[in-house]
């Protein structure tokens, strides 16, 4: 059974290793690059799960963690009802079980436990219609375009802009 939590600083480890993981399997989803990751430290990764303005939920099976999902909440007062899903990665292995959405659902419940976060944002890739998909099915609505969002070499990747209140 898939249990959801929020990572502190003592799942560093583990959460370094899936996210080299996922920077390695899905380059293109990412932002960052696995160059520039495998180089930071456990430490680097611990300060990353400090409870500051981020939020990093995993899943695990057993003692492995499967998935993460982070929401980065605005620090701004007059933007603080606001926050941005980022860096959602299931193994492969795991996948089509339904764990984003849970580990992102585990996300709603704490913003709404702390009553500031209204309004989840994310940045899909344009070409992927399975995420995209999904995250319809939960709610969220597109709601514009970013064209070339991202590059890779000569190449650039048009993301969808999502929102969805909770």
């Amino acid at each position: 059974m898939i249990r959801y939590e929020e990572l502190t600083e003592k799942d560093a480890a583990i959460y370094r290793k899936l996210r080299l993981e996922a920077l390695l399997k899905n380059p293109k989803a990412f932002a960052s690059e696995y160059a520039i990751e495998k180089d930071l430290s456990v430490a680097d990764y611990a300060g990353r799960l400090s409870r500051g303005h981020a939020i990093t939920v995993g899943a695990f099976d057993a003692d492995q963690l499967v998935g993460v999902v982070t929401l980065v909440k605005e620090t701004l007062p007059k933007m603080q009802h606001r926050a941005t899903l980022e860096a959602v990665y299931v193994t492969p292995n795991y996948r089509r079980m339904g764990i984003s959405r849970k580990m992102i659902e585990k996300l709603m419940e704490i913003a709404r436990e702390e009553g500031i976060v209204k309004k989840f944002y994310l940045y899909v890739m344009v070409a992927n219609e399975r995420a995209i998909q999904a995250y319809k099915n939960m709610g969220f609505e597109i709601y514009g375009e970013d064209r070339e969002a991202m590059r890779e070499g000569d190449a650039y990747v048009d993301e969808y802009m999502m929102a969805r209140f909770i």
